[in-house]
């Protein structure tokens, strides 16, 4: 999970992914065809790159207003607001 907000405004909301190795991913899939979103592959664990990664991803996404950068940072993490109807 990341928490981000925006950096000139308060407030924080989360992207959820999975984070696994391609073996670990091939051995639990049920199916013979998946789709990997909200998924980061490693080829083994190292928290501190881990970080570093999701960091630079989050701070290199911009846009022109929250919701579009909430959409962008969407693609690695499930947004807590994805797919909310008002």
């Amino acid at each position: 999970m990341a928490i981000v907000g925006p950096a000139d405004g308060p407030g924080q909301e989360s992207f959820d992914f999975m984070l696994c190795t391609p073996d670990w991913f091939s051995s639990t899939m049920e199916h013979d065809i998946t789709i990997g979103r909200h998924h980061v592959f490693v080829k083994r664990y190292d928290y501190a790159r881990l970080q570093a990664f999701v960091e630079t991803y989050c701070a290199e996404c911009s846009g022109a207003s929250w919701k579009n950068v909430a959409d962008k940072l969407g693609r690695l993490g499930k947004w807590e607001f994805e797919d909310y109807i008002p």
